[in-house]
């Protein structure tokens, strides 16, 4: 059975799990660049201990977790 215009206004004109692994995609790719971004971080400034990947990964982390809950609450 196909979508009509009228379940798109009632979803927004977009399917819930479309937007959740948008979400996850989302997730996915700040975690992926705080990554990215922390290694290059500790090779430039030659650290013994990789500080600025742990440190990039947790806020991406944080900041992910905030943005999905604030998302699940709007409607």
């Amino acid at each position: 059975m196909a979508a009509t215009p009228e379940d798109e206004k009632k979803d927004g004109g977009v399917k819930p799990y479309l937007k959740y692994s948008g979400l996850a995609f989302q997730m996915i790719g700040v975690m992926v660049l705080a990554a990215w971004g922390g290694m290059k971080l500790d090779e430039h400034f030659a650290t013994r201990n990789p500080w600025f990947t742990i440190s990039l990964l947790l806020i991406a982390v944080i900041t992910s977790i905030v943005l999905v809950i604030l998302s699940l609450n709007k409607k």
